[in-house]
């Protein structure tokens, strides 16, 4: 597939751009899958003005943008992405405290984040501690686990628009929703939020924070590569019960394997296609309707193609 960027066009954003630059980029190395081909461009922007540089550039260059975080959650087309990828992360992952208020970048990780406001004994977020994702992509999807979400914790995010200007969101502009949030809709991306916690007694936080690890250890194929739950969870019962249920557990398409383990995970057993992904998806999509009346809906996001 032809690229839609050109050199000369990666030579005219290194002269403004501070950060990395990479043309015909695989993405399986950004992506907890390891699965994906290869971006046009990928740019990872170390500071919030390089940021900007980037998203004005691709506008005015009329690429596609596609914004990264740590690549969970995410199936990405074996023929890769057109146009620009954001990178967000080291450079944009500070974290600093006022209080009770934690005010983080979104590149930092949820754990690093949850690890740190721990440290300073604040209490609220022990589940994030095995959220693999960044802040920005938690926000994005109102990323949650053992009943409560980011959106729970936001008071404000600053955000940018893909012209590259700045605007601050409420808690109540965001839109936080069931795993979606204001940032879905693809034309803000998250700078940094405000977060407001409790105090609280770090020992106590982080044995909380222990037992929580202990239980997706217990529960989840953390061993193998994975997006994580591949379905939202149908009211009263998990998605991954249903798939249970219709027998599909162990069910493998070339490299991928729907886990013995936790059925809502999709897991890479070596050299996984996105196109065995999908059809493993569409199998328990369409099985577990035929069987149990319920129609899944799929968590992960897939882009490229």
């Amino acid at each position: 597939m032809t690229s839609m960027v050109t050199d000369e066009q990666a030579r005219q954003l290194a002269k403004s751009f501070n950060g990395r630059i990479a043309l015909n980029e695989p993405m399986k190395k950004y992506t907890s899958f390891q699965i994906g081909g290869p971006a046009d461009m990928l740019v990872q922007p170390r500071d919030l003005q390089s940021l900007s540089v980037v998203l004005r550039w691709a506008w005015n260059e009329g690429l596609p943008l596609f914004v990264l975080g740590n690549g969970t959650n995410l199936l990405v087309a074996d023929e890769g992405i057109r146009g620009v990828v954001v990178r967000i992360g080291p450079g944009l992952d500070s974290v600093s405290f006022d209080g009770e208020r934690v005010r983080a970048m979104a590149g930092v990780s949820m754990p690093a984040l949850a690890r740190a406001c721990a440290e300073r004994g604040l209490a609220g977020l022990e589940w994030a501690v095995g959220i693999p994702g960044s802040l920005g992509g938690a926000m994005a999807m109102n990323a949650g686990a053992y009943s409560h979400t980011v959106g729970d914790f936001t008071r404000e995010v600053t955000t940018m628009l893909l012209d590259g200007s700045i605007s601050v969101k409420s808690c109540e502009e965001m839109q936080f929703a069931q795993r979606s949030s204001r940032l879905s809709h693809g034309d803000l991306i998250a700078c940094e939020a405000v977060l407001v916690l409790e105090p609280g007694d770090p020992e106590s936080i982080r044995c909380q924070m222990s037992e929580y690890m202990e239980d997706r250890r217990i529960k989840q194929p953390l061993h193998l590569p994975s997006a994580g739950c591949v379905f939202q969870n149908p009211s009263g019962r998990g998605a991954g019960r249903y798939i249970d249920g219709a027998g599909l557990k162990g069910l493998r398409v070339g490299g991928a394997e729907i886990s013995r383990v936790h059925a809502n995970f999709i897991v890479n057993v070596g050299d996984a296609t996105a196109r065995d992904v999908l059809i493993l998806m569409n199998v328990a999509r369409r099985t577990v309707y035929e069987k149990f009346g319920v129609e899944l809906v799929p968590e992960i996001r897939v882009v490229g193609g």
